[in-house]
């Protein structure tokens, strides 16, 4: 996403993917409005957190297809999502009962407490077929980092590979919160610490991404168990990594971002 876009800033995190599957969840813990109610509690669940969270992707796609739209602009729409989804679920956990309330707030703040050793062939299926539909495409996302003009001199229509390729990171985004709640920032670092390591080209930097991210959620997590009597939420630990990061990034980037 921060190639495509052109922007630092960006990840599933800001483009409001995260804030969608907590309301999708929250309406499922707090009111027991689910989508497939038939099925068992745990699967309903998943399956509310996975429907929402691709509310705001439709939304930001749905902005991306008039013309002249700027990456910039897409972002602005998705953390603009992101709020109003964040609004609402905030309004349900108010209103909440106090024995749901806490399970409400470990999932939207980000837990791996929920997850057992059956939900892993979903969530590894679905990120590792993205992975590669994403690294098979890392030329032309290589070329869309010269700009559009620039991309479709060279053959590549860079409207219809954005949305295409923004359609699989909300799909695997989605297939992995719609477990774990809403462990924000991890999209954002590490891309960045993998730059460090293979540079900017996408062929190395997606798998890299990959490696790093999941290094720093484990590592996350490990501190996270041990804070405090009772432990953290791991999502706690990433956002007290993560802010300092963002804020540390969008100062060394004002100009250009202007």
């Amino acid at each position: 996403m921060q190639t495509m876009l052109r922007n630092p800033l960006a990840d599933p995190y800001t483009m409001g993917v995260s804030s969608g599957a907590s309301l999708g969840a929250s309406l499922g813990i707090v009111y027991g409005l689910f989508i497939f109610p038939n099925l068992s509690y745990d699967t309903s669940l998943v399956l509310n957190a996975f429907v929402f969270s691709l509310i705001p992707v439709f939304v930001v796609v749905a902005i991306s297809r008039k013309k002249n739209i700027t990456p910039t602009k897409m972002i602005l729409s998705g953390i603009a999502v992101m709020y109003v989804f964040s609004a609402i679920t905030s309004l349900l956990m108010v209103t909440a009962d106090p024995e749901n309330l806490s399970e409400a707030y470990a999932w939207r703040v980000g837990t791996l407490a929920f997850i057992n050793w059956n939900d892993l062939p979903v969530m590894s299926g679905v990120t590792i077929a993205a992975i590669l539909v994403l690294w098979i495409g890392h030329r032309k996302l290589n070329i869309m980092t010269s700009g559009e003009r620039t991309s479709q001199s060279l053959g590549v229509n860079s409207q219809k590979h954005m949305i295409l390729s923004m359609t699989i990171i909300s799909l695997m985004t989605a297939a992995i919160v719609s477990f774990t709640g809403t462990i924000g920032f991890i999209g954002l670092i590490g891309p960045h610490i993998a730059r460090i390591f293979v540079g900017s080209n996408t062929k190395y930097l997606i798998p890299a991404s990959a490696v790093f991210g999941a290094l720093f959620l484990l590592i996350a997590n490990t501190f996270a168990k041990v804070a405090g009597e009772m432990g953290l939420p791991v999502g706690v630990i990433s956002a007290l990594v993560g802010c300092p990061l963002f804020i540390f990034i969008l100062i060394k980037t004002r100009k250009n971002a202007w």
